[in-house]
């Protein structure tokens, strides 16, 4: 069984047939899917997901692009909101220093104010982390947060190591499939299987075999079975980790 720890079938990409992107994922063995809000519609999206189907869960969070969409009532709303027995993360959160939608400090401000909702209430903290290694990781030490994970992990093996000394959960997408992306396999192969989790990110980052094509949620176990080659592990006994991985963070 695979669980996609990261997706948006809400997406424009899949209006067309999103039913059938579902049921295609089921098929593939995919049982469990966390669906991941980014702003004020995604989140009320992701929500309505969760509330229509008994195997998907909604996360609600305000991306760094889009730090103005974090009004006081948006916080407030997803403050009420967390309470909700189908949300089981705050995010996506954190810090994009390659597309620089807004300045560093109002990016800091939006990821700690949500950290900090995530701590009130006990849920991790799905965290998107590009160009910002560094920063990332310090904000959430100067915040104490417990339950982290680096969603869509593309950062080398020394800082893989520092996240996982932190107790936190590296996510990995369709990117470790990539022939190029050499830090991240080597990541993937030296760290720790219990702080390691999947995902696809869908629409966005297909793995190799669909490059150049939208992403679905059933293309997770491709990404599961990558990992397990770059290990030298079995497909089987990996997917039954990281399903306890997720089970136990998410509280599934």
């Amino acid at each position: 069984m695979w669980i996609d720890t990261h997706c948006h079938p809400f997406s424009k990409a899949f209006a067309q047939d999103q039913e059938e992107v579902i049921r295609r994922a089921r098929e593939a063995g995919v049982e469990k899917m966390i669906v991941v809000g980014f702003d004020r519609e995604t989140n009320r999206a992701a929500l309505a997901l969760a509330e229509r189907y008994d195997f998907m869960w909604a996360t609600l969070g305000v991306h760094p692009c889009e730090c103005d969409q974090l009004t006081d009532e948006e916080e407030e709303w997803i403050r009420e909101t967390a309470r909700h027995p189908r949300v089981v993360a705050i995010g996506e959160m954190g810090l994009d220093y390659h597309h620089m939608s807004f300045p560093k400090e109002i990016q800091k401000d939006c990821f700690r104010r949500q950290v900090r909702l995530a701590k009130e209430f006990d849920l991790p903290c799905i965290v998107h982390s590009r160009d910002a290694a560094e920063d990332t990781l310090a904000l959430l030490m100067e915040e104490e947060a417990k339950k982290v994970i680096f969603h869509c992990f593309t950062y080398d093996y020394a800082f893989a190591k520092k996240v996982w000394a932190c107790g936190y959960y590296t996510s990995f997408s369709g990117v470790v499939t990539y022939p190029q992306a050499k830090a991240v396999q080597e990541a993937a192969a030296k760290g720790p299987l219990e702080l390691f989790l999947v995902e696809t990110d869908c629409p966005y980052l297909p793995p190799q075999s669909i490059r150049g094509r939208r992403n679905e949620m059933a293309y997770v176990k491709e990404v599961g079975e990558k990992l397990a080659e770059l290990r030298k592990e079995n497909s089987d006994s990996l997917a039954r980790q990281i399903q306890k991985n997720t089970e136990n963070l998410f509280g599934l």
